[in-house]
């Protein structure tokens, strides 16, 4: 155990502030100990028992319900006790006071419950990821992508993946430790056949649209065109309050303004930008690029253009090709009479009247097809972060350099491809190389969890 582990930390698990019922959890050697700090005895493990929790003088603190869970058997791996008290603001800080004051106790810091069931055995990184991505969870499908990471999603076909290369690379290291002996053919075509299956099923995994950061992230998606086209009008009409300044005045929007919202289950990020023109004013210039950049990171853009003025199509075509994004063209103020687009097929673009807010409800159908394949339970994707889609990358691509070589001059290049390739998903459920990853991931937990 490191000296970080040998103190018994503790941490209020619950929103802080008045409440009903208010949790304090402890973790470590001296956990169980903790009700004799208030003059309890009775020992609380497995069993929830009610006592009253008094300071040194005999006052009374609060009456408490304590629950103790023994190692191992507990959710960090240590000794464990809750006590539930009322969420008093008072109560709490005394209980705490108590707790700071005893040799051998310290305030947890964020995350370190949860590292500490990781040190443990209790869990892996890809099951702390999910566990995290539930604290924040603001949708229903970010809680199921979230829960189904948490119970092994990702790490059970990574741990299967990382096997059968184990397996294969056993063969490998037989065939080099005994040289002189003729390979079998059969042998050689199980070992490359097993290894194109691996290639197929991590591209597989890899070619899933990026569906799983886009649900754990939000769908990023930018009003752009040009300028007085309806972007910002269009954004308060999503976001069904003022969340940008409307005006006549060319060059009002000179920054991004972002919103979130809810559209068919997936939280999207809306962010309305500058118009795209030529300027000589510097502050609008750089409105313009940041607008580019915006558009250049998006997942989708909705180029907004003034259907009513001749030749929008040609304008509208011509800007959308610039564009790496997937593009919906709307054609906004039909209101004003919409102008025909020969070169645009119907079904290009969405002809929309920004004066009524049935236009926000047109806008969500349309994005449905965007947003329909992201709302299946029942295709989950397993890559929900840029580390693990670079992992997978690497370890396809170790993969796909072994079957590129020589099995006669280059056996042992290819045992250190596989090498390679069963490093890069140790990486994903934290085998090896972690620390520096670990330290970021638990920072971003809260206190007591």
């Amino acid at each position: 155990m490191s000296l970080l582990n040998a103190d018994t930390i503790f941490a209020l698990a619950t929103p802080p502030g008045m409440s009903a019922i208010a949790v304090i959890r402890i973790s470590g050697d001296k956990a169980l100990q903790v009700p004799q700090l208030f003059d309890v005895e009775a020992e609380a493990v497995r069993t929830a028992k009610r006592v009253f929790l008094k300071e040194k003088n005999g006052t009374i603190i609060d009456d408490v319900m304590v629950l103790g869970f023994a190692a191992p058997a507990s959710a960090t791996g240590e000794d464990v006790l809750e006590i539930h008290c009322h969420g008093s603001v008072a109560v709490i800080d005394d209980i705490l006071s108590v707790l700071a004051k005893t040799e051998g106790f310290r305030a947890a810091e964020p995350g370190e419950f949860t590292r500490r069931a990781l040190d443990n055995g209790k869990m892996d990184i890809t099951a702390a990821e999910g566990l995290a991505d539930l604290i924040e969870a603001e949708t229903a499908m970010q809680r199921r992508q979230a829960s189904a990471q948490m119970t092994g999603q990702l790490s059970r076909p990574v741990g299967f993946w990382r096997e059968e290369i184990a397996r294969l690379l056993a063969h490998l290291e037989a065939i080099i430790d005994f040289a002189d002996e003729e390979l079998p053919e059969a042998l050689r075509q199980e070992i490359a056949a097993d290894t194109a299956k691996l290639c197929a099923e991590l591209e597989t995994a890899l070619d899933d649209q990026r569906f799983g950061e886009i649900i754990r992230n939000g769908l990023s998606v930018v009003l752009a065109g040009p300028v007085n086209a309806g972007k910002s009008t269009l954004m308060n009409l999503l976001a069904g309050r003022q969340a940008a300044i409307v005006s006549d005045i060319e060059g009002t929007t000179r920054d991004v303004i972002e919103v979130r919202l809810t559209l068919s289950g997936v939280p999207v990020r809306l962010a309305d930008t500058a118009g795209l023109r030529e300027t000589a004013d510097s502050i609008e210039a750089e409105g313009v690029s940041r607008a580019q950049t915006e558009i250049n990171t998006a997942d989708l853009v909705l180029l907004v253009i003034d259907g009513s003025q001749p030749g929008w199509g040609a304008i509208a075509d011509k800007m959308r090709q610039d564009f790496h994004p997937p593009c919906l063209i709307i054609a906004s103020k039909s209101d004003k009479g919409q102008v025909a687009a020969d070169n645009l097929d119907s079904n290009a673009y969405l002809s929309v009247d920004l004066t009524t807010t049935k236009t926000a409800l047109k806008i969500e159908k349309a994005l449905h097809s965007y947003l329909a394949p992201l709302n299946q339970a029942s295709q989950t994707p397993i890559i929900t972060r840029a580390r693990h889609r670079d992992a997978f990358a690497a370890a396809l691509a170790s993969l796909q350099h072994s079957q590129t070589l020589s099995w006669e001059g280059d056996i042992a290049v290819i045992a250190e491809d596989y090498r390679r390739a069963a490093s890069a998903l140790g990486r994903i459920t934290g085998h090896i190389d972690v620390e520096d990853l670990l330290d970021h991931i638990f920072s971003r937990f809260c206190i007591g969890k």
